[in-house]
């Protein structure tokens, strides 16, 4: 009998991908709007990402098993303690872009309209709350003006702060495709980084760390230089263009001036800002590079207010299009998941405080915003928090000085963790975690970049205990409300019970200038939530603002007077960002060996010319310091060159965490320095100090898991065939520190450079040793070739094949990994098979078929042998 296919979405990227999964396969599904099938390289690995090598199967307090019904009593007990000892301000919530529409509304609920404060907040705020403050700011509510289909109707589309063909896949393929359809359409791609989307561009556009605003200001005083503003669009549509206008007449706006100031030829500035005036359609696309900044919402405002000057917004092809980091960061948002929003698009006006308590029946009701998440973090270590509920997110990793958070934790009274694995950095800190139902295994709404809301659906049962976070809270809810004398608001017995209670609750927003209102499915069924089909709103418009009539009191969008903050940067600035392969904090993806292979070891991408003046070595390791006043701590990283990298710029992945990473996790090193509107950390330019260090002794160990001693740098890779750990060390490591199990043999020879143990197990009673380790330490890095050693694990022990290791040096860099094509496979295909066209080494070896995020680099190998050619012609 045919096993069902379940439509559901993906759980990485807010592009919001539909796919189709059972138990068999995971396969893209073709009728989702968003991806019409396709997949990305993370995408496709969803079904290796279900087997965890770790699940949380019950709720344990101080590492004790406890049944729900005794950990969801000590929750409601420990919050209604704090509230009568401290005040509603003691307690607190961090949440998840990773949690559904209804666990997000529950414990919004929960926080805000029961415990009675806003001290609830998400990791949403690390990457989307400065393009929230600038959307509310300039439209009067937190709406994504744009659509995807808008990307095939544009002349220019301009992606700024924004690696989309890494962070983005498959929303990028859909970008590469409509410039295949019109050849006349330009890309324009601006980043201090010359990056494998910034290659693909028509213009790329290097700009000096946070010199946005400048850009953007620029643009606006060129408009109107150029008599190229849309004044009946201003006159009809927009207020403050006057101020702004007021700003930019400052000779730093000048073009001559902008590109000084940016470290821009002229050419490059006159381009870009000629083809944003003369095209009629222009979509500019932003994600990390504006909002992770220290003037993030001004960067966002000066984007925004380009648009309004130009009157390209509220048209097909046109706008300025937040791309959204996390799978449910927008749902998050429109429950009112962020301390600063109450609920629904509401702020917290007297009005707005008194529907929703009104709605919800709720005995207490926060009245003003809470502690955002720097602040809230901030507020543990005093000691101000004492009880706080951690949910789907590993704060401990991915905020910025975070050895400060592992204090904060550490000095907690009650630290609650729902999570799917014990092994998240975070669960070290909990005194009670609870089992959280993972993807697969729950189901509920999220919406993605464009407003589109998909539903997750269940196709796995969940692992011993574990449940659904909706049903969590709901069981603490009706506890607390028992415990405050008040009628429970939490008799909920499902998620399309939740998802109706939403739905009424946005009812609020019916006869007003806000869009969110999704009234309409108040009273939609079981069966209806069930066949739920993937869903924009506004529900009555095809695109927010088509009328040219916005959310704010007045109905006209607002011009932003913003300032350019000054580019300069002493010393060497940080810039932290995701690599294609990883997600956050790699508690899901790190143990897929295809998605490992991308980027194997923390590293510290930097410039080589740059590197050479402080004496830093490719493959060695260097230490990179915080130098602020709250974040001194100092990890290790493997150095590698990236000329598309300027000056003192360096980048580094924030992924590297838990035993993936071990010590050399990059938020350690960044500063909590936040916008001061959105509290957004600024991720992006962090002033590091980075220098070489001298380790006495570098190593891999791959085989079978072992322990092995405790060194100043290690990585952990989890292979096809072993696990690898790569290490170094201060002092030099020795032959003795390292031991084998009972029933192995070790087996060790010296080498030109270090030595080399081998470790084997006989295998029956035969006397053939079998593989099960090998050991390469040297005074230098070591070059051989990790995945050569690993495809000796399990075999037989050969002298011939051992000793063939020490010369096996050329260690391939993998290009595709969608379907782990490496760069010696695509050389080969050339030299060996002929291949001489993309179309030619697809046909072989697929690589670039799937999201095409490998493109640049496999165009490059091919350009570089085309090259080869032609000089010897």
């Amino acid at each position: 009998m045919a096993v069902k296919k379940i439509q559901t979405t993906c759980p990485y990227c807010g592009v919001g991908c539909g796919v189709v999964a059972n138990k068999e396969s995971i396969v893209g599904d073709k009728q989702h709007p968003a991806n019409l099938g396709a997949l990305c390289v993370k995408g496709s690995a969803l079904k290796e990402s279900l087997a965890m090598p770790s699940r949380l199967l019950y709720p344990k307090m101080q590492g004790k098993e406890i049944s729900w019904d005794q950990a969801t009593d000590e929750i409601a007990q420990r919050i209604h303690q704090a509230i009568q000892m401290h005040g509603p301000d003691s307690v607190a919530m961090y949440v998840s872009g990773q949690i559904l529409t209804e666990d997000y509304y529950v414990a919004n609920k929960l926080m805000k309209g029961y415990v009675g404060s806003a001290n609830i907040d998400t990791n949403s705020r690390l990457c989307m709350s400065s393009a929230v403050a600038a959307h509310v700011r300039a439209f009067g509510e937190d709406v994504v003006p744009v659509n995807y289909e808008d990307i095939a109707h544009a002349d220019l589309l301009v992606l700024i702060g924004a690696n989309t063909a890494w962070t983005h896949p498959v929303l990028f393929r859909q970008i590469q495709q409509a410039r295949e359809n019109n050849p006349d359409l330009k890309l324009v791609v601006i980043d201090p980084r010359n990056t494998v989307t910034a290659e693909q561009a028509d213009l790329h556009l290097a700009i000096e760390n946070d010199g946005d605003v400048s850009l953007y200001n620029g643009l606006l005083r060129f408009l109107i230089d150029q008599n190229a503003l849309d004044e009946g669009f201003i006159d009809a549509s927009t207020e403050g263009f006057s101020e702004q206008v007021e700003e930019v007449k400052s000779e730093q706006y000048r073009l001559e001036n902008v590109a000084r100031a940016l470290n821009l030829t002229l050419n490059e500035v006159t381009t870009f800002y000629r083809w944003f005036s003369h095209k009629a359609k222009v979509l500019t696309l932003f994600c990390q590079g504006i909002n992770q900044s220290e003037s993030g919402v001004d960067k966002g405002n000066a984007i925004i207010n380009a648009h309004l000057a130009s009157g390209k917004i509220g048209k097909q092809g046109c706008g300025p299009f937040s791309l959204t980091g996390q799978p449910n960061a927008m749902g998050g948002r429109e429950v009112g998941g962020l301390a600063n929003q109450l609920a629904v698009h509401r702020g917290f006006d007297t009005e707005s405080v008194r529907l929703v308590k009104e709605y919800w029946q709720s005995p207490s009701i926060a009245a003003k915003p809470g502690l955002k998440a720097v602040d809230l973090f901030e507020a543990v270590e005093a000691g101000k928090i004492k009880v706080l509920w951690i949910m789907a997110t590993n704060p401990v990793v991915s905020l910025p000085n975070s050895d400060q958070v592992r204090r904060a934790l550490k000095g907690c009274d009650f630290v609650v963790v729902s999570d799917i694995t014990e092994q998240s950095d975070v669960a070290e800190y909990a005194d009670l975690v609870l089992p959280a139902a993972g993807w697969g295994e729950k189901q509920g709404m999220v919406t993605n970049s464009e407003r589109r809301m998909s539903r997750q659906r269940a196709f796995l049962p969940a692992p011993g205990e574990a449940k659904p976070d909706w049903w969590a809270v709901t069981q603490v809810g009706k506890k607390l409300c028992s415990k405050l004398n008040c009628e429970s608001g939490f008799e909920f017995d499902s998620e399309a019970a939740v998802f109706r209670e939403f739905a009424g609750l946005s009812a609020i927003n019916t006869n007003s200038n806000h869009l969110f209102d999704l009234s309409k499915f108040a009273s939609i069924s079981d069966e209806e939530y069930a066949n739920w089909q993937p869903t924009q709103w506004p529900l009555d418009s095809e695109a927010p603002y088509r009328d040219g009539v916005f959310s704010t009191p007045s109905g006209k969008a607002q011009f932003v007077a913003v300032t350019a903050p000054s580019t300069v940067m002493n010393g060497w600035w940080l810039n932290t960002g995701r690599l294609r392969d990883q997600w956050h904090t790699m508690t899901r993806t790190g143990h897929i060996a295809k998605l490992a292979a991308g980027e194997v070891e923390p590293t510290i991408y930097v410039n080589k010319l740059s590197a050479e003046t402080i004496g830093l070595q490719e493959g060695y390791c260097a230490a990179i310091r915080g130098i602020s006043d709250e974040s001194d701590s100092c990890i290790f990283a493997k150095v590698k060159f990236d000329d598309g990298l300027s000056g003192k710029q360096l980048f580094m992945s924030m992924h590297w965490a838990g035993r993936y990473g071990g010590q050399s996790q990059v938020n350690r090193t960044v500063s909590s320095v936040v916008d001061p509107i959105s509290g957004q950390p600024a991720f992006k330019s962090s002033n590091v100090h980075i220098a070489a260090v001298q380790m006495q002794s570098y190593g891999i160990y791959v085989g079978q898991e072992r322990d092995l001693p405790s060194c100043d740098y290690s990585s952990y890779q989890l292979d096809d065939n072993a696990a690898v750990t790569r290490f170094a060390n201060l002092t030099k490591l020795d032959k003795s520190m390292f031991s084998v199990g009972q029933g192995e043999k070790l087996f060790r020879w010296d080498l030109p450079q270090g030595w080399m143990m081998v470790i084997g197990r006989q295998t029956g009673n035969q006397q053939q040793m079998t593989v099960t380790g090998v050991l390469l330490i040297s005074p230098q890095p070591l070059e051989q070739d990790y995945t050569a050693i690993t495809a000796l694990i399990g075999k037989p022990l050969s002298l011939s094949s051992i000793i063939s290791i020490a010369g096996e040096k050329a260690q391939s860099q993998l290009v595709c990994s969608c379907f782990r094509v490496t760069d010696k496979q695509i050389q080969t295909a050339i030299e060996e098979d002929g291949c001489v066209s993309l179309n030619q080494l697809q046909s072989k070896l697929k690589c670039g078929s799937n999201c095409g995020s490998c493109l640049p680099e496999v165009n490059k190998i091919l350009k570089s042998y085309q090259t080869i050619a032609v000089s010897k012609a």
